[in-house]
Protein backbone atom coordinates (compact mmCIF):
# COMPACT_ATOMS: atom_id res chain seq x y z
CA UNK A 1 0.00 0.00 0.00
CA UNK A 2 1.06 3.75 -0.60
CA UNK A 3 2.23 5.42 2.54
CA UNK A 4 1.12 8.62 0.66
CA UNK A 5 -2.58 7.35 0.11
CA UNK A 6 -4.09 9.01 3.12
CA UNK A 7 -3.77 12.36 1.33
CA UNK A 8 -4.61 11.93 -1.70
CA UNK A 9 -8.13 13.67 -2.26
CA UNK A 10 -10.68 12.44 -4.58
CA UNK A 11 -11.06 15.53 -6.51
CA UNK A 12 -13.64 14.33 -9.21
CA UNK A 13 -16.09 13.35 -6.33
CA UNK A 14 -16.26 16.93 -5.04
CA UNK A 15 -19.16 19.28 -6.34
CA UNK A 16 -18.23 22.30 -6.56
CA UNK A 17 -17.82 25.00 -4.18
CA UNK A 18 -16.06 24.76 -0.59
CA UNK A 19 -15.25 21.52 1.36
CA UNK A 20 -12.68 21.52 4.47
CA UNK A 21 -9.68 18.23 5.45
CA UNK A 22 -7.84 18.29 8.08
CA UNK A 23 -4.59 16.26 8.39
CA UNK A 24 -2.39 15.70 11.26
CA UNK A 25 1.94 14.81 10.36
CA UNK A 26 4.00 13.76 12.85
CA UNK A 27 7.83 12.15 12.64
CA UNK A 28 6.06 8.81 10.65
CA UNK A 29 4.98 11.03 8.21
CA UNK A 30 8.78 12.92 7.87
CA UNK A 31 10.52 9.56 7.35
CA UNK A 32 8.62 9.22 3.97
CA UNK A 33 10.66 11.80 2.70
CA UNK A 34 14.46 11.69 1.94
CA UNK A 35 16.89 14.13 3.95
CA UNK A 36 14.24 15.46 5.88
CA UNK A 37 15.50 18.58 7.80
CA UNK A 38 12.74 17.79 10.76
CA UNK A 39 12.86 14.44 12.37
CA UNK A 40 9.49 14.85 14.42
CA UNK A 41 6.81 16.98 14.43
CA UNK A 42 3.36 17.24 15.69
CA UNK A 43 1.03 19.44 12.97
CA UNK A 44 -2.17 20.09 12.46
CA UNK A 45 -3.30 21.37 8.86
CA UNK A 46 -6.47 22.81 8.23
CA UNK A 47 -7.11 22.65 4.56
CA UNK A 48 -10.08 24.54 2.61
CA UNK A 49 -10.10 23.36 -1.04
CA UNK A 50 -12.58 25.66 -3.13
CA UNK A 51 -13.31 23.48 -6.30
CA UNK A 52 -14.09 26.09 -8.97
CA UNK A 53 -14.98 25.15 -12.48
CA UNK A 54 -11.72 26.16 -14.14
CA UNK A 55 -9.35 25.48 -11.17
CA UNK A 56 -9.22 24.67 -7.15
CA UNK A 57 -7.72 26.77 -4.58
CA UNK A 58 -6.37 25.13 -1.36
CA UNK A 59 -5.63 27.03 1.55
CA UNK A 60 -3.56 25.43 4.25
CA UNK A 61 -3.14 27.23 7.77
CA UNK A 62 -0.97 24.99 9.86
CA UNK A 63 -0.27 24.86 13.81
CA UNK A 64 1.89 22.65 15.79
CA UNK A 65 5.79 21.94 17.32
CA UNK A 66 8.65 20.44 15.66
CA UNK A 67 11.29 18.72 17.71
CA UNK A 68 14.37 20.95 17.21
CA UNK A 69 17.45 21.73 18.87
CA UNK A 70 17.95 24.52 19.76
CA UNK A 71 20.49 26.85 19.29
CA UNK A 72 21.22 28.68 22.39
CA UNK A 73 21.28 25.66 24.70
CA UNK A 74 21.55 22.74 22.49
CA UNK A 75 18.38 21.48 24.62
CA UNK A 76 15.80 19.58 22.45
CA UNK A 77 12.79 21.72 22.25
CA UNK A 78 9.42 21.74 20.86
CA UNK A 79 9.83 24.88 18.67
CA UNK A 80 6.24 25.77 17.72
CA UNK A 81 5.00 26.74 13.88
CA UNK A 82 2.70 28.08 12.47
CA UNK A 83 1.79 29.28 9.10
CA UNK A 84 -0.43 30.02 6.11
CA UNK A 85 -0.13 28.57 2.36
CA UNK A 86 -2.64 28.77 -1.01
CA UNK A 87 -1.94 26.68 -3.57
CA UNK A 88 -4.13 27.30 -6.80
CA UNK A 89 -4.13 24.13 -9.11
CA UNK A 90 -5.21 25.16 -12.57
CA UNK A 91 -6.49 22.44 -15.48
CA UNK A 92 -4.51 22.38 -18.52
CA UNK A 93 -1.31 20.68 -19.67
CA UNK A 94 0.92 19.06 -17.20
CA UNK A 95 3.93 20.22 -18.63
CA UNK A 96 3.71 23.59 -18.36
CA UNK A 97 6.21 25.91 -16.02
CA UNK A 98 4.74 24.97 -12.41
CA UNK A 99 5.34 28.17 -10.48
CA UNK A 100 5.83 28.66 -6.15
CA UNK A 101 1.80 28.90 -5.76
CA UNK A 102 0.83 27.48 -8.94
CA UNK A 103 0.46 23.81 -10.00
CA UNK A 104 -1.17 22.23 -13.44
CA UNK A 105 -3.25 18.71 -13.47
CA UNK A 106 -5.33 17.64 -16.69
CA UNK A 107 -9.01 17.43 -16.50
CA UNK A 108 -8.69 13.89 -16.67
CA UNK A 109 -6.74 13.95 -12.94
CA UNK A 110 -9.14 11.83 -10.63
CA UNK A 111 -6.99 12.32 -7.74
CA UNK A 112 -4.72 14.95 -6.29
CA UNK A 113 -1.76 13.88 -3.71
CA UNK A 114 -1.51 17.01 -0.77
CA UNK A 115 0.99 15.06 0.84
CA UNK A 116 4.23 16.91 -0.67
CA UNK A 117 2.80 20.03 -0.27
CA UNK A 118 2.12 19.18 3.61
CA UNK A 119 5.49 18.33 3.90
CA UNK A 120 7.13 21.58 2.27
CA UNK A 121 4.54 23.25 3.62
CA UNK A 122 5.88 22.25 7.08
CA UNK A 123 9.52 23.08 5.93
CA UNK A 124 9.17 26.27 4.87
CA UNK A 125 7.44 27.03 8.10
CA UNK A 126 10.51 26.13 10.62
CA UNK A 127 12.10 29.72 11.84
CA UNK A 128 15.69 30.66 10.84
CA UNK A 129 16.84 30.31 14.43
CA UNK A 130 15.52 27.62 17.00
CA UNK A 131 15.24 29.57 20.55
CA UNK A 132 13.07 28.95 22.89
CA UNK A 133 11.08 31.34 24.86
CA UNK A 134 12.09 29.58 28.08
CA UNK A 135 10.98 32.56 30.04
CA UNK A 136 7.25 32.02 29.94
CA UNK A 137 7.29 28.13 30.70
CA UNK A 138 7.03 26.39 33.66
CA UNK A 139 9.82 24.05 33.59
CA UNK A 140 11.73 25.07 30.44
CA UNK A 141 13.53 22.40 28.76
CA UNK A 142 16.93 24.92 28.64
CA UNK A 143 20.52 22.72 29.02
CA UNK A 144 21.39 25.90 32.21
CA UNK A 145 25.12 24.41 32.01
CA UNK A 146 25.63 26.16 28.86
CA UNK A 147 23.92 28.92 29.51
CA UNK A 148 25.99 29.57 32.47
CA UNK A 149 29.01 29.00 30.19
CA UNK A 150 27.67 31.46 27.51
CA UNK A 151 26.68 33.88 30.25
CA UNK A 152 30.29 33.80 31.96
CA UNK A 153 31.85 33.98 28.15
CA UNK A 154 29.47 37.17 27.54
CA UNK A 155 30.75 38.87 30.79
CA UNK A 156 34.40 37.99 29.79
CA UNK A 157 34.01 39.27 26.66
CA UNK A 158 32.63 43.04 27.75
CA UNK A 159 35.44 42.97 30.06
CA UNK A 160 37.92 42.51 27.51
CA UNK A 161 36.65 44.33 24.37
CA UNK A 162 38.55 44.88 21.32
CA UNK A 163 37.95 48.52 21.07
CA UNK A 164 39.91 48.83 24.20
CA UNK A 165 43.21 47.43 22.94
CA UNK A 166 42.84 49.38 19.47
CA UNK A 167 42.68 52.78 21.68
CA UNK A 168 45.59 51.63 22.83
CA UNK A 169 47.42 51.18 19.38
CA UNK A 170 49.08 54.17 18.26
CA UNK A 171 48.39 55.39 14.59
CA UNK A 172 51.28 57.00 13.83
Amino acid sequence: MNALAPYAIPIQGFKLGVHHLQYTIDGSFLRLFEESPVEDCNIRFELQLEKRADMLLLDFELEGTVKAICDRCTALIDMPVADVRQLIVKYGNEEEDEEDEVVFISRETSIFNVAKYLYEFTVLALPITNIFDCENTAEPPCNRDILKFLEQESEEQNTHSVWDTLKDFNNN
